[in-house]
């Protein structure tokens, strides 16, 4: 069955409730039209209404969902809720906000189900994909049931489902968890964005644990400063009930204003390459194939290789080791679930090719589109070979203008080539937002290449690589699409710079 035939995460039919039941639970200011019905499933997009749907009607930055209550009634909706009095045949609940009735409806309509669930929220500007895979693998190597709610796919219980965002909207949230402890889960990591913190998306979640990865610029063109944007991040620790934890980058001065957030009877667990750090790395050695280094933990500590390249992995690891022990792990099994564990895909994913006359060019596909991530990424590359450093890497359009520069300047502190082309343009004309990044490479000695035609921009850049060289394109990761003005296309960086090494190997590219 389609993600769209269940837009709640559960089948209709599986969650009756009366209408009386959620008014009493959201306490509307008014109620028009008053009759006592049964309500068999939440919906916020009237194209996913079905019959029995209790509709809200939620304004948003493009869309005002009271225009669309019209259309959900005659799809099947029984009742809506407003912020407004609305002229639909039905009952309608008015309440302040729409959004944050959503929320609570779901945690009533779902029974609560973080309530009988460790749920692990992760949060930060980068690396909260791969700390909470790490963190599913230690847990999943304690040997419990784990599911998994993030930027590449929604897992639990057998399903995988594709993301259509970091963290969905509150109606899946509390259905996937519902559906995670009907499958005898006992945990979930989750990652949280901003943007859901900010939305009240995981309003009435019961986090045992909130992880803070780190904080530097990224999303402006929404939270319009860093100071909208650190409070939005704090929001997840205000959250954690009493007896929970909260685990804190030592490393990042951020996280003291994640911990003034915390309340009575929150833990707190903090880690990094600091000496004042509860779980650290020390006699850190990078290389290009991971990295070795000791793990000091509360009771001990342990040589550890992590299949995962550069010191923001090691910081990734030292997040999820917390975030487990937190949980009651054995420190033994976090530190064997760590060295057992892969990179994450398209997290400076490496991308294989035949060693043939071309020679080997080291290429790496990473997820890394802000000004620090890059930063992280290529400092560790290009500390990693003798050959040069050559990048490729886009600005997304429709978001934050003000990254574009620096995040070139970032690719200028360390590369030797780049190729300035298209990430997902969106409206944006993608040469203009080339002509954005240009003034990061001020003063710089690297190369630079324009190409808007991202496919035309890995084959160039591989096909200027020598042996030795290393490759890295940036910036779409795991992403499987590029996202035009018109249209969404298949593109997979992975898949592209495959075809490209291949056609090196042969002979058949050419610089």
């Amino acid at each position: 069955m389609t993600e769209l035939a269940y837009p709640s995460g559960l089948p209709s039919g599986q969650g009756f409730v009366r209408l009386r039941e959620l008014r009493d639970c959201l306490q509307p200011r008014e109620v028009l039209r008053w009759r006592d019905l049964a309500v068999d499933g939440l919906a916020f997009h009237s194209a996913e209404v079905r019959p029995g749907n209790l509709f809200f009607a939620i304004r948003g930055s493009k869309n005002d969902g009271t225009t669309y209550a019209q259309q959900a009634v005659a799809r099947g909706a029984v009742a809506v809720v407003a912020e407004e009095a609305l002229a639909v045949p039905v009952p309608v609940l008015v309440v302040d906000s729409a959004r944050t009735a959503l929320a609570d409806a779901a945690r009533y309509y779902y029974h609560d189900p973080s309530r009988a669930l460790s749920v692990v929220g992760v949060t930060g500007t980068n690396g909260k994909t791969t700390v909470a895979h790490l963190i599913r693998a230690c847990l999943q190597a304690d040997r419990r049931q784990v599911g998994l709610i993030g930027t590449i796919a929604y897992e639990f219980g057998g399903r995988r489902i594709p993301a259509a965002n970091t963290t969905p909207d509150p109606v899946r949230i509390h259905g996937y968890l519902r559906e995670m402890v009907d499958r005898f889960a006992s945990a979930c990591v989750m990652e949280v964005s901003s943007h859901s913190l900010d939305q009240d998306r995981v309003r009435g979640v019961r986090f045992a644990t909130a992880v803070f990865t780190n904080l530097s610029q990224d999303h402006l063109d929404y939270h319009e400063s860093m100071a909208a944007y650190r409070r939005a991040k704090a929001k997840l620790f205000a959250s954690v009930q009493p007896g929970g934890t909260a685990v804190l980058n030592r490393d990042d001065p951020a996280s003291f204003e994640m911990a003034d957030q915390l309340g009575p009877g929150v833990a707190s667990i903090w880690y990094g390459l600091s000496p004042d750090a509860d779980i650290r790395a020390e006699n850190v050695q990078l290389g290009p194939d991971g990295t070795r280094f000791t793990m000091v933990m509360p009771h001990g500590r342990v040589e550890l290789f992590l299949r995962l390249v550069g010191m923001h992995n090691v910081q990734n690891a030292l997040a999820a080791a917390a975030a487990a022990v937190s949980l009651g792990a054995s420190e033994l099994t976090v530190a064997s679930a760590l060295e057992d564990a892969r990179p994450v895909p398209g997290r400076l994913e490496l991308v294989e090719a035949p060693i043939g006359r071309g020679g080997r060019v080291r290429t790496f596909v990473d997820y890394a589109h802000t000004p620090d991530a890059l930063d992280q990424v290529c400092g560790t590359l290009a500390g990693l070979g003798e050959g040069r450093l050559f990048v490729v890497f886009g600005c997304g359009g429709d978001r934050d203008r003000s990254k574009r520069a620096p995040m070139a300047a970032a690719v200028a502190r360390h590369a030797q080539a780049a190729w300035l082309t298209s990430d997902n343009p969106r409206s944006e004309d993608p040469e203009a937002i080339l002509d954005d990044m240009e003034p990061g490479f001020a003063g710089s000695a690297c190369q630079r290449h324009r190409a808007p035609d991202r496919a035309e921009a890995i084959r160039a850049a591989i096909a200027a690589a020598e042996p030795g060289d290393t490759v890295l394109i940036a910036g779409k990761g795991h992403e499987t699409y590029q996202i035009f003005k018109d249209s969404v296309v298949p593109f997979d960086d992975r898949h592209e710079a495959t075809r490209a090494l291949a056609a090196r190997e042969a002979g058949w590219l050419h610089r």
